[in-house]
């Protein structure tokens, strides 16, 4: 049985040797999961996931995971210190030296903590040989990544360091590469659209990976650091960094031109054949002659989508999750210790729970710090998110028994009996599958 009562969750918000600064941006989302013991600061830009944003970053990780195995793209895991040879071939190393988290080992030889995977990526597919019928490859990781931001801000939403998806694909020529390109692309806004979020797609600038084609996905929020156009005629949109003084649609001219302030959270690029021919890696085509592939990158701020999401869609005081990333679906509040409910409390508590294991499965988490009120509980119960809290309170003995069910995306608590209250909830669980 999940318990709250033992579950790490740090009573001081702040660690003795964080500080912030007077002109640092404290978004709300930081504020509530610093305040709620969901996230600790560790350093400036750095921070520990606890268990609650753990449950969370799991769950998303699984929405992924089963969207990439759904367009066949292939999990692996590649080493995070990367020999700077690699990026000097490439001619990135030169260009954003400023970002980078570069270190010697015992023998002087250079590494990078990596930021993204394109060299590295490329050099295992150059390892071995390969065939235009192993083509098209997609291959995905889940992983730390390193970036030495100038401001961290924002909390997870903007670290030095941070859990990002990344994904490359490799193809034999720029329409099959476009194909695949499409294809992601499509995933992506299906796990978006799992998330229940609202996301913006547009048009975005290459930057530092280069390529000839480049999308962004956003979650807009006034606290983002990038600012979205989007034509009213026609629906095209592209980041502001693209065209910083066009007030005009470039695909019809149209002057009705919405400004949205976003936060990024995912990038695809069309990277053609830059890394593979820099890196000398090839395929044997049909006709057996040797020929670099065409490659796109994606990627996704896993950790960025956790707090970004906390950020679109919480008050000052409450968060609120998408229901399908909430740590948990399901609190329940047993009765305070002593009551004249506790007895009938602790009889049903355990049929309660594993009659909630057979809908949510391990999902649900009991609030069994019973020396607090049921209201102090519940007022903490709403404050952490919880989609759904059932409250075993005094009409636990009445006859039929009553449980209280609050519901937060209503923000509203009516009464069931308890085959009402499951079939209830079956059906809640229903309508999100």
């Amino acid at each position: 049985m999940n318990s709250l009562k033992n579950m790490f969750r740090p009573t001081k918000p702040i660690s003795k040797n964080v500080s912030f600064k007077p002109d640092e941006l404290i978004s709300n989302s930081q504020k509530l999961m610093l305040e709620l013991g969901i996230i600790r600061q560790s350093a400036n830009g750095l921070y520990h996931l606890l268990p609650l944003a753990q449950r969370s970053l799991d769950k998303l990780i699984f929405i992924i995971n089963k969207n990439m195995m759904d367009i066949g793209a292939q999990k692996i895991s590649m080493p995070l210190l990367i020999h700077s040879n690699l990026w000097k071939k490439t001619g990135r190393l030169n260009k954003n030296i400023e970002d980078l988290y570069l270190v010697n080992d015992r023998k002087s030889k250079e590494f990078l903590l990596s930021p993204t995977h394109e060299e590295v990526v490329t050099d295992l597919f150059s390892s071995d040989p390969k065939t235009y019928k192993q083509l098209p490859l997609m291959l995905y990781q889940v992983g730390t990544k390193f970036r030495d931001e100038i401001r961290p801000k924002l909390g997870i939403i903007r670290s030095k360091e941070f859990l990002m998806k990344d994904l490359y694909s490799f193809d034999r020529d720029q329409t099959s590469a476009t194909f695949t390109y499409n294809k992601v692309c499509q995933a992506y806004e299906k796990i978006f659209k799992h998330i229940g979020v609202k996301f913006i797609r547009v048009e975005g600038a290459s930057g530092m990976m280069g390529g000839n084609q480049s999308h962004e996905f956003h979650y807009p929020a006034e606290v983002g650091d990038d600012t979205l156009l989007q034509c009213k005629k026609c629906g095209f949109g592209m980041n502001k960094e693209m065209s910083p003084e066009s007030v005009q649609c470039p695909k019809c001219f149209s002057t009705d031109i919405e400004f949205t302030k976003a936060i990024e959270v995912g990038h695809t690029f069309h990277l053609g054949t830059f890394y593979s021919s820099a890196l000398s890696a090839t395929y044997s085509d049909t006709d057996g002659t040797m020929k670099p592939p065409y490659m796109c990158s994606y990627g996704l701020g896993v950790s960025r989508i956790i707090g970004a999401s906390v950020e679109c869609l919480s008050s000052q005081d409450v968060i609120q999750w998408p229901r399908s990333i909430s740590p948990f679906t399901i609190c329940i509040i047993p009765a305070k210790e002593g009551s004249i409910e506790e007895n009938a409390s602790l009889n049903n508590i355990n049929s309660l729970y594993n009659h909630f294991t057979e809908i949510f499965g391990d999902d649900i988490i009991v609030d069994d710090r019973t020396h607090m009120t049921i209201g102090k509980r519940l007022i903490e119960a709403k404050k952490l998110g919880f989609p759904f809290v059932v409250v075993m309170g005094k009409k636990l003995n009445e006859t039929p028994s009553l449980y209280e069910l609050y519901e937060a995306v209503t923000n509203k608590s009516e009464h069931y009996e308890l085959s009402n209250l499951i079939n209830y909830l079956k059906q809640q669980c229903l309508d999100k599958i």
